[in-house]
């Protein structure tokens, strides 16, 4: 199994894993929401189904994007990972503007009742399971564009549920003090600022997924490696620094190179060496490169 392989599988064995764990935490969020009537927690379990669901979007898309071409996409499906991932952040900044909004109400009607020791409860487990979740899905293949927002979607929940555990701390310090009333507040302004703390993430997905959609340049640690590549192939054929283009979209990377060389003294087969030398210095890429090489004569029809 080749290194491009192997990271398909991991991403798909890794994204299995998170979906399971993804399912148990919004069971648990919904059910505790629903018996505390906490809305932190309601949002927690909603912003935890919608994530469910979204990952197992992105497991039936690592699926279909690795199924390869065929004669009606040639270029395969690729295109369907950043789709995906601009989907996942459009739903979870929906459901936050839902819950800021829900939030501001119930504090306009005079709050609501809270259990800090359930809220503490719920955040602390929620937090530990998340953290461990985010920690094992960032580690199992940064090169993989669905993991990093799987990732992102999982550091937001960590963050989220550590959240409801300070802002329960701080509603069992109210209780005791002349400020008792204000308890009633705390869920909707968890509720707010978990909101506030959350909206960089699918902000994110949308960036990412807008930079592969408009076809814009990859990471600058792929750009690296590829000029490596070119220097390794022009060091070898003595050839001039070439104009070169490349973009990724999910796991295909797209490089144009075009080389100037001196007339009649190239040949198609030494134009096959340099693709098939280029080539090889990419094996190591945890991608699909897809190489356009050609040689030329007129400096006109250089990229």
């Amino acid at each position: 199994m080749g290194i491009k392989e192997e990271s398909a599988e991991r991403e798909r064995k890794t994204l299995r894993y998170s979906l399971m764990v993804a399912t148990a935490l919004a069971v648990m969020a919904a059910v505790w929401g629903w018996i505390s009537q906490s809305q932190v927690i309601l949002l927690d379990g909603v912003y935890a189904l919608i994530g469910m669901v979204l990952t197992w979007m992105s497991l039936r898309v690592s699926r279909i994007a690795d199924s390869g071409p065929t004669a009606r996409f040639p270029f395969g499906k690729e295109a369907l990972i950043p789709v995906v991932i601009a989907i996942q952040g459009m739903a979870l900044l929906a459901t936050l503007a839902y819950a800021g909004v829900e939030a501001v109400r119930v504090i306009l009607a005079g709050g609501a009742d809270v259990t800090p020791g359930s809220l503490a409860a719920y955040g602390a487990i929620s937090a530990a399971v998340s953290v461990a979740i985010w920690r094992y899905v960032g580690k199992a293949d940064r090169t993989s564009d669905l993991l990093v927002a799987e990732a992102r979607q999982w550091g937001a929940s960590a963050a989220f549920s550590a959240l409801v555990t300070v802002g329960a701390v701080v509603a069992m310090i109210l209780g005791r003090t002349d400020f008792s009333d204000a308890d009633r507040y705390v869920d909707s302004v968890l509720v707010l600022i978990g909101c506030a703390m959350l909206v960089p993430q699918p902000l994110a997905l949308l960036r990412t997924a807008l930079v592969e959609l408009l076809e814009g340049a990859p990471s600058q640690q792929v750009q690296a490696h590829v000029h490596d590549a070119i220097a390794a192939v022009r060091d070898e054929f003595d050839l001039d620094e070439p104009a070169l283009t490349m973009s990724k979209v999910g796991r295909k990377l797209y490089i144009e190179a075009m080389f100037m060389v001196p007339p009649h003294t190239w040949e198609i087969d030494d134009e096959d060496a340099v693709r098939r030398t280029f080539a090889k210095h990419l094996a190591d890429v945890p991608y699909e490169p897809w190489l356009n090489i050609e040689l030329t004569t007129d400096p006109a029809l250089m990229l």
